[in-house]
């Protein structure tokens, strides 16, 4: 806990008499650390703490938010002070612009009720020699004879407190770890360079990576550069796609589960905002965001507006079941859960977001449809891409790609994309393997917020629907 508790009292009390549908305040202090190698040698490490308190005030559809970097109880008092005066203009139809306050204290007199372990695992110089241990096991597993001229990898830690109350009588608090690894492989001749990029997270209070965390990722960074050594330009036009396990996600939480957040249903700017009820996959397609699956990169025991973490069924047996809601866009509903309020930190208001995006496993092999596909292309790793979510138009680079002709996975392909639209990619799914996996950590970027986000799926066909953007003449 980061906060008395009567001071906690005392803030959401400090607009009493003004008609407020809802007074937060969210308190922070993160420790984050990276320390980076190359061919061997630690070349950098770098340490970052910030701490600091968010009010947000709202009634109606309009609201205001203050905040300072500090924990003091005289900065928080100074803050809550300011957003109670500012609340006086608040209207209730929503036309009264959103209103933000920056309060920056530097006294750095430290809060009372901070936790017992200070700052965080991130800052002690025991972690930052387990990191180091970890970082030089990269370099002593790379064998020779692969033919790799240059190692680099990065490894950081964040350790989180948070804690969090509002005028409803909610109040959570706790901690919150994340680590993540990421390798960087370069082989061959200075001719034809190929680089493989590989990554690992995982969070919880007390989750760190291991050794066979490290082992599997220097391998995955290595096979991806040997992939890329010899690549044919892939071909253009309307192909099936297959979809592999694991990073295959990235496209449903792209083109689709954006325009599940129900800000953008209060704007009417996602495609999806009639279609509740409707079916918009095949049966056996079943769609869930799980912020409480243990361990995953996006997860957490909270959201940033204290409700506990859940899943929220988004697509059962192909049919539209949910959206993803925030407390701001839930207040107006009946019989929804606001378990994705998201934040990037104390300086920024919650929005509806993603946290673990999952296809469920179906019931075909991942040999069975690959088998079963004539010709087509087979996606191993998609890389960034944009999307509309007003008319689910999207493109999406594919960064390991493969030719399937006669069912079989041939000759590996360069410059290759897909585009195509969300919901009719959702509409031609025409097969769910049984071999879920968890991709590789992520980072979601939404109206200036960066969250970590997690994917998962099974292998997934695409019948028809995606058009290959290629390079082959």
């Amino acid at each position: 806990m980061l906060l008395d508790p009567n001071l906690i009292s005392s803030v959401l009390s400090a607009s009493k008499g003004q008609p407020l549908d809802l007074v937060e305040l969210f308190a922070e202090q993160t420790a984050t650390s990276a320390m980076v190698m190359k061919n061997g040698r630690i070349v950098d490490t770098t340490l970052g703490r910030e701490r600091g308190v968010g009010i947000r005030m709202q009634r109606g559809r309009s609201f205001l938010y203050s905040h300072a970097n500090d924990l003091a109880t005289s900065a928080v008092l100074d803050v809550a002070r300011t957003a109670s005066s500012l609340a006086v203009g608040l209207t209730s139809n929503g036309d009264h612009p959103a209103m933000v306050s920056s309060m920056v204290s530097t006294e750095g007199v430290e809060s009372p009720y901070e936790t017992s372990g200070g700052w965080g695992d991130a800052a002690s110089p025991g972690d930052r020699e387990r990191q180091a241990s970890l970082l030089a096991s990269v370099a002593d597993l790379i064998e020779d004879g692969q033919g790799i001229t240059s190692v680099s990898a990065v490894l950081r830690n964040e350790h989180q407190v948070r804690d969090i109350a509002n005028s409803f009588g909610e109040h959570a608090a706790g901690v919150g770890v994340r680590e993540r690894l990421a390798v960087t492989v370069v082989l061959g001749p200075r001719t034809s360079l190929s680089s493989g990029r590989a990554s690992m997270g995982v969070s919880g209070d007390s989750t760190r990576l291991t050794e066979h965390d490290v082992r599997e990722t220097v391998r995955e960074a290595v096979r991806r550069a040997q992939a890329g050594i010899k690549v044919s330009p892939a071909p253009t036009g309307d192909l099936p796609v297959v979809l592999a396990p694991g990073t295959g996600a990235v496209l449903i939480h792209e083109a689709c589960g954006h325009g599940l957040e129900a800000d953008h249903l209060a704007r009417r700017s996602s495609v999806f905002h009639d279609l509740l009820g409707q079916r918009v996959g095949p049966p056996g397609l079943h769609i869930v965001d799980d912020a409480s699956l243990p361990g995953a990169w996006g997860s957490a025991d909270f959201d940033d507006e204290g409700h506990r973490a859940g899943r929220t069924p988004l697509v059962e047996d192909g049919i539209l079941v949910g959206f993803l809601w925030d407390l701001a866009h839930a207040s107006s509903r009946d019989n929804v859960e606001p378990v994705n309020g998201r934040r990037q930190n104390y300086q920024c208001m919650p929005l509806p977001r993603m946290t673990n995006t999952l296809v469920l496993p179906g019931t075909v092999t991942a040999d069975d449809i690959i088998t079963d596909t004539a010709a087509g292309i087979y996606v191993a790793r998609l890389g960034s891409g944009q999307v509309n979510t007003a008319t689910g138009n999207f493109v999406f680079a594919a960064k390991e790609a493969y030719a399937i002709r006669n069912g079989r996975l041939c000759e590996p392909l360069a410059g290759c994309s897909l585009i195509g639209n969300g919901p009719d990619v959702l509409r031609e799914i025409d097969a769910v393997g049984t071999d879920f996996a968890i991709g590789p950590p992520g980072n979601c970027g939404k109206d200036g917020q960066t969250l970590p986000v997690g994917y998962g799926q099974p292998t997934l066909r695409i019948r028809r629907g995606l058009t290959i953007g290629g390079t082959a003449a």
